[in-house]
């Protein structure tokens, strides 16, 4: 089926990136969203703005414009070992609301869910999957975040729990910090939080599992944490999310036929975040209690790699020691 007209539900990072890319390159195509006004997203707003520059140039967009705070340090911390210190690699806070607001400025959007027909519907609705449906198996986990004036730490600070069962995490935020956890489980995320004082209570489900066997469905086609480009390690999902949507815009600008477009986009996919299903295995592992070996080193690479490109100097030989045995 040749494509013609586009719908796209969801105006999150990837919904709002994927709309003006293709507005500007002059596709026939709608934005959905049913979010009210001023919709206080939940997110960490951590991000790379390296990366995010990259991605901001392509549609027109200063992405500076959107720091909130730049880190120069990074403190991880945890069960069982000592605080390590990382430099920045260009790890910050953004605000995200107001870029996901100005990358749709002007364009065609309706405040609903998708109405009428439409040859494409992407589905950017993240965690819910609400065009695609849910997916056969899935990992989702809960978290929690608190808007306050300050916080124990000035800079990116993480606290990992025991057994690879969730963090918690303090990031400056302007003239605020966002203070929040995700955990396997509420009662772990409470007793991190409830003691904190805080100006505002958010909360949301990150999905930790690649669903990359599941990213299209008839007319359907998912983008950015809907098919879970969400890393495994860290959480972040605003870089990979881009990036999805990124390729998605590319194999539409290169192929106008359905079923042409899922099969070149379902394999660039596969390509691009190769790394994710190993991290997800790492973290299931961990989950598990079973110790690494020297046969995960690959895995561990791909970790570092993951947490230098959301923006942390992570050097692998400061905690080798602690995870390898």
């Amino acid at each position: 089926m040749k494509i013609g007209s586009i719908a796209i539900g969801g105006l999150g990072i990837s919904g709002s990136y994927l709309l003006r890319r293709m507005k500007d390159s002059g596709f026939n195509v709608t934005g959905f969203d049913p979010k009210v006004p001023n919709y206080y997203i939940p997110c960490g707003y951590a991000t790379n703005i390296k990366k995010l520059k990259i991605y901001m140039k392509k549609i027109g967009i200063d992405a500076d414009k959107y720091v909130l705070s730049r880190s120069s340090k990074i403190t991880f911390s945890g069960h069982n070992f000592k605080p390590i210190e990382f430099g920045s690699m260009g790890l910050c806070t953004i605000d995200k609301n107001m870029l996901e607001r100005d990358m749709i400025d002007g364009l065609d959007t309706k405040r609903e869910i998708i109405s009428g027909e439409f040859n494409l519907v992407v589905d950017a609705t993240g965690v819910s999957r609400f065009y695609l449906g849910k997916h056969t198996s899935d990992l989702l986990m809960p978290a929690r975040e608190y808007l306050t004036d300050s916080a124990h730490h000035s800079d990116f600070y993480f606290y990992f729990f025991e057994g690879g069962k969730g963090y918690y995490w303090e990031f400056p935020l302007g003239d605020h910090y966002h203070i929040g956890s995700g955990a396997v489980d509420l009662e772990m995320i409470d007793s991190y939080l409830k003691p904190v004082p805080h100006l505002r209570v958010t909360g949301r489900k990150i999905r930790l599992k690649p669903l990359f066997d599941q990213i299209s469905r008839d007319n359907v086609i998912g983008t950015g944490e809907a098919i879970g480009t969400v890393s495994p390690i860290t959480g972040e999902g605003i870089i990979p999310s881009l990036k999805s949507a990124e390729i998605l815009f590319q194999c539409l600008r290169k192929n106008d036929d359905l079923e042409e477009v899922k099969i070149k986009y379902s394999g660039e996919i596969i390509k691009n975040f190769r790394s994710y299903p190993e991290l997800y295995r790492l973290l299931s592992k961990v989950q598990r209690g079973e110790n690494f070996h020297i046969q995960d080193l690959k895995a561990a690479l791909f970790a570092r790699k993951d947490l230098r490109n959301f923006g942390i100097g992570f050097k692998i030989t400061k905690v080798i020691g602690h995870f390898l045995r």
